[in-house]
């Protein structure tokens, strides 16, 4: 019997083992293999989950970043479309600087237990679209992490027979033991200097032990809070006492695109910019935006913006509480409706697929904003559901797998961009990555 257990044991660490090596080669940071199954990360899996939010509590574009020990929570909303009456679930994994799940066990980076249910939930009001909305906050009294580093919050629904993951969304606990400075300068490369925004720093980590920072230090940095475009496993360069520096030339460099267009639908009785018609009906609205053109060979022009994010907000049927200005946005989950929203693009038709591309996306090509062409009146036309609010999106041609944004918006330098450093620390003898620095800069501070 005991041989029997030690050979099954063998047998066991040997599949965790196989397991791990093709997910290195099946696509890197973007499949995890979790106790449930395989997920995708920030990923919608079912057509009937809408408008997905995942941010800081208290915040309207706060990103899903905490202090370990910090009271502050997550908070993660969605609706279901689908009248059918549903069951959910929620697992957190904390996972590698590089996303795979990490080999600690759940009860290493938890206090309490996964597999809790969504309890928290209601449904649509006064909307011609009947949703029900789904809410959780984490951490919360059911569950908590112990550990810094990268975290991957999945929901799924619950059947007789098991569980199939519907949501997935990334997000990071950091315990801040080194300092950053970073700063935007022009790049190096001549070629990209009209073009690119270029990323500069040093680490101190004076005040914090690390044997070997040349080896032992990784480095994460992301454009707009986004990881499809991320440049990761950053190596420090070389050390000069408790400082670490990373300024290596014409590598640390990123497109700079241009402002994201918008359009505004918290109305749908009125009119906004960059709206051509609304249309109402018994069975909802249908919203024209005006036609749009390639920005490519456009001189720069700064407008404000979000930065490819979205927020959800209902402004016909709330009244603004200037005390309270949160709970309008929260509120606004409940009575805020779908509109079908129309999309078309002046151009020649390309070989390569076209999408709209936005935070609402996931950063993603995804079928349901592919735009087809329309031969007769050369133009890209594209329709898609969006729950009312103020979106930023731009124009994304897909290539090699990658969705490439110059083709029709093009880079300019002076473009207004977010950059978020993520360092992170394991020792020879570690068992998982630590997150022990972040900064957030802006590119318009030089």
């Amino acid at each position: 019997m005991k041989l029997f257990i030690e050979n099954h044991v063998d047998i066991v660490e040997r599949m965790k083992y196989l397991i791990h090596f093709l997910l290195f080669f099946l696509g890197g940071s973007i499949i995890a293999q979790t106790n449930q199954g395989t997920v995708v990360y920030d990923n919608v899996y079912v057509p009937f989950i809408k408008s997905v939010q995942f941010k800081k509590a208290g915040t309207v574009f706060g990103a899903p970043i905490l202090d370990l020990g910090s009271r502050t929570q997550l908070h993660l909303s969605f609706d279901d479309i689908d009248p059918e009456e549903k069951s959910y679930v929620y697992y957190i994994y904390h996972c590698t600087k590089d996303w795979r799940v990490s080999e600690l066990d759940e009860i290493e980076y938890l206090n309490g237990f996964n597999g809790e249910e969504l309890r928290n939930f209601d449904f649509s009001t006064r909307t011609y679209s009947n949703y029900t909305n789904y809410r959780l906050s984490i951490p919360n009294q059911d569950v908590q992490w112990t550990k810094s580093g990268n975290y991957l919050l999945v929901i799924y629904e619950e059947f007789d027979d098991g569980i199939e993951p519907v949501i997935a969304r990334r997000f990071i606990v950091v315990d801040n033991n080194v300092s950053i400075a970073a700063r935007i300068i022009n790049p190096q490369n001549v070629s990209k200097i009209k073009t690119h925004q270029e990323v500069d720093f040093t680490i101190n980590y004076e005040n914090y032990k690390i044997v070997d920072p040349l080896n032992e230090i990784n480095v994460t940095i992301l454009q707009n809070g986004r990881w499809d475009n991320a440049m990761t496993d950053i190596r420090p360069k070389f050390t000069n006492q408790d400082i670490l520096q990373f300024n290596y030339v014409d590598q640390l460099s990123f497109p700079a695109s241009k402002e994201f267009r918008n359009f505004d639908i918290r109305t749908l009785n009125t009119r906004t910019e960059h709206i051509h018609s609304i249309d109402l009906s018994n069975s909802g609205a249908d919203v024209l935006l005006e036609l749009a053109q390639p920005r490519r060979n456009n001189n720069y022009r700064f407008e404000p913006d979000a930065n490819g994010r979205f927020f959800i907000y209902d402004r016909d049927s709330q009244r603004p509480n200037p005390d309270r200005p949160l709970e309008d946005y929260f509120q606004s989950n409940l009575s805020s409706d779908y509109a079908n929203v129309i999309f078309t693009l002046e151009s020649g038709p390309l070989l390569d697929e076209v999408y709209l591309v936005g935070q609402f996306s996931d950063w993603s090509a995804k079928p349901e904003y592919r735009l087809e062409y329309d031969e007769r009146r050369r133009i890209y036309v594209g329709e898609a559901r969006f729950k009312q609010g103020r979106y930023d999106y731009m124009f994304g041609v897909l290539k090699d797998n990658k969705l490439d944004l110059s083709v029709f918006e093009g880079d300019w330098f002076e473009t207004e961009n977010e950059y978020t450093i993520l360092v992170y620390y394991r020792n020879f003898a570690g068992e998982y990555d630590q997150l022990i620095g972040i900064t957030t800069i802006n590119s318009n501070i030089r």
